[in-house]
């Protein structure tokens, strides 16, 4: 199945809010085993991860998607030059 641009679009848009809910809720934790190094604090990884939907989210926001391409049952046209 593919999918639309604007569907992921969409659901990058539902992604950062739902994280948006599990942070305001208090419902993020972040794992305390020697794994993870880099994200101790909870609040800044959601940031990070909210910047990051972000930026993926104003990079989807323009794009479109072509309709599939009608089989002609002929070989494409080859350039000359």
């Amino acid at each position: 199945m593919t999918r639309n641009a604007s569907d992921i679009y969409d659901d990058l848009k539902a992604l950062a809010n739902e994280l948006e809910d599990l942070a305001a809720s208090g419902r993020i934790t972040m794992s305390t085993d020697s794994w993870n190094k880099e994200h101790r604090d909870t609040n800044q990884a959601v940031t990070q991860a909210l910047a990051a939907l972000q930026v993926a989210i104003n990079a989807t926001c323009w794009m479109e998607t072509l309709p599939d391409t009608e089989p002609t049952g002929r070989e494409p046209k080859r350039r000359t030059s």
